[in-house]
């Protein structure tokens, strides 16, 4: 045969292919297009293994959609009597004939984990363990802490990576890929948003799952801007937030309504937002923490709050971290003590931001470095502990008038650089420099 010949062959050969290959991916869009037609509207009472008496728990719950059933958690509908195994199976019934649920992915729970049932779970539930806690907490914390055994501990920890699929490791494509798709919410100000642009992920403002630490001198507008996260983390998408809820953690007697207020006023003026101040109040959770322990305490609370309230917040405000710590252990002698509780504290934070994908966002005071001869003395509390816990630290200092500079201190990835705000009436604004 030619080489001519030969060529032609190949080219129909080729051509051949493309078509067959043109005919399975029309098949596939028929068979496809031919699913949906199927079941255009399943009926809840169509579900297939719901039962007359669980659809009538359904019901008195006011459980009325398929929409309904697969969006309401599996410990809610447990609560309202019905049985895990069966809410499980009805949902992956539904998962192979709506095509929208296709991709659903089941919750876990404490009922998954090996060796536990539904006494078991209701007594770890009582003690404030979820799945979460199962996963992150350290042994000697589980046993210390909740009563649970080193043995028991291990083995829900091994079963637990077994449900998950084994390895926890991924590529690095996936991680760029992963904070790619992160939400961020706006500080409220387009030079600091413009300061803290990742320009290779295409991401400005606060990242949910995020640690930032904001330190500077009294009056530097570390408060102001705390006040201010609180209000743009519930503006909607398309305003530039993420339409999820704050918390703020008090520790000196800083927080105002009447600040929230006056920004929530300037952005419902300048961005034309049309939720109400007072639906705005009752979507940030507010506690003042008297001392350390109850600081503490407050945000191990958070760890099951957030599991019951799962995707509703977005950000956490502790203003500020070190207050109480710095004057409850004071003098050198204590210094150790300090630096681990102050650790033990921040690793709680570090945890709700993982497990939860929650900003968490705390101010610092700092003190003056008297052996500093060259440059700024000022110095951030808390050294190295504080230093390496956050993704990326901000240092304020207060300039001429109402003028204030914020820096990038440390970050992994974005270079150090200043903006200028100001601190007028209606919040924390841009101001010409």
């Amino acid at each position: 045969m030619s080489k001519k010949a030969s060529k032609q062959e190949n080219d129909k050969s080729k051509e051949i292919e493309d078509e067959y290959e043109e005919l399975l991916i029309e098949e596939a869009q028929k068979q496809e297009s031919e699913t949906i037609k199927e079941v255009p509207d399943l009926k809840l009472a169509d579900t297939p293994g719901l039962g007359k008496k669980t659809l009538e728990i359904l019901e008195e719950n006011k459980i009325m959609t398929i929409d309904q059933l697969m969006t309401t958690r599996l410990l809610e509908l447990q609560e309202m009597g019905i049985q895990r195994a069966i809410a499980k199976k009805c949902r992956a019934e539904i998962t192979k004939i709506v095509p929208k649920f296709k991709y659903f992915k089941e919750e876990m729970g404490l009922e998954d984990l090996p060796g536990v049932g539904k006494t078991t779970a209701v007594a770890m539930r009582e003690k404030g363990l979820n799945i979460y806690l199962i996963e992150t907490t350290p042994l000697r914390e589980l046993e210390e802490k909740y009563g649970v055994t080193s043995s028991s501990a291990i083995k829900y920890k091994e079963g637990l990576k077994q449900l998950r699929g084994g390895i926890d490791f991924i590529n690095a494509f996936d991680i760029m890929e992963k904070q790619r798709d992160a939400p961020a919410f706006t500080y409220g100000l387009k030079s600091l948003d413009a300061l803290t642009t990742i320009e290779e992920l295409g991401i400005a403002g606060v990242r949910l799952g995020e640690t930032i630490e904001m330190f500077g001198a009294f009056r530097s507008g570390k408060s102001q801007i705390c006040h201010q996260l609180c209000v743009t983390v519930q503006l909607p998408l398309e305003l530039g937030g993420v339409n999820k809820k704050a918390v703020f953690i008090d520790t000196e007697g800083t927080f105002s309504p009447s600040r929230i207020k006056a920004m929530y006023g300037r952005f419902q003026k300048t961005l034309g937002w049309t939720k109400k101040f007072e639906d705005v109040l009752k979507d940030i959770t507010y506690a003042r923490a008297y001392n350390s322990d109850h600081q503490m305490s407050l945000s191990e609370r958070l760890l099951e709050l957030f599991y019951h309230k799962k995707e509703e917040y977005g950000v956490v405000v502790v203003d500020s971290a070190t207050a109480h710590f710095r004057a409850e252990y004071a003098g050198r002698g204590t210094l150790a003590e300090r630096q681990q509780t102050i650790n033990h504290h921040l690793g709680i934070l570090g945890r709700i931001a993982d497990t939860y994908n929650v900003a968490v966002v705390i101010t610092n005071q700092v003190q003056s470095n008297p052996a500093a001869f060259f440059g700024d003395p000022t110095q951030a509390i808390g050294g190295n502990i504080l230093g390496h816990w956050a993704i990326t630290r901000l240092y304020l200092r207060k300039s001429k008038g109402e003028k204030r500079i914020v820096r990038i201190y440390d970050s992994p990835y974005l270079p150090e650089s200043e903006a200028v705000f100001g601190i007028t009436p209606e919040g924390c604004e841009d101001i010409e420099t």
